[in-house]
């Protein structure tokens, strides 16, 4: 192969990789931020202690986000109040949950797949406060 197009190869490929990396801090960077500012919630059985924390404290009229994990085994959020149902929270993975509440008070959050055989008592409460 000719000497000057390996060069150009290789001048292209290291340009690459050092864009490659600078890019690759920023966009995880702007990951990091956007969960920042999230309360993380991880959903247990009932048997396994419950979500944790089990009260969860947020501002009315601001933006929220809940970031939930599990800790055991499928779990699923529902927040009836604010007709909220996540995605399946599956273990060691994230789901986000944003919303404002617009409204005051003490709401609960409850696991709507079948967990365990105390399922119905894996729940939570969401407090809003003015």
């Amino acid at each position: 192969m000719n000497k000057k197009i390996v060069e150009g190869i290789s001048a292209v490929l290291v340009f690459l990789s050092i864009f490659g990396t600078v890019a690759g801090i920023f966009i995880y960077e702007g990951v990091l931020e956007s969960q920042r500012d999230c309360v993380t919630v991880h959903m247990r059985t009932y048997e396994r202690g419950n979500p944790t924390p089990n009260t969860v404290y947020l501002k009315k009229g601001e933006p929220a986000c809940l970031r939930f994990t599990s800790d055991d085994t499928t779990h699923g959020v529902n927040i009836p109040d604010f007709n909220i149902y996540s995605d399946a929270i599956h273990p060691g993975k994230w789901t986000n949950i944003h919303f404002t509440p617009e409204e005051s008070g003490t709401f609960s959050f409850v696991c709507y797949i079948v967990c365990s055989p105390m399922h119905s008592r894996v729940r939570g409460k969401i407090v809003v406060q003015e």
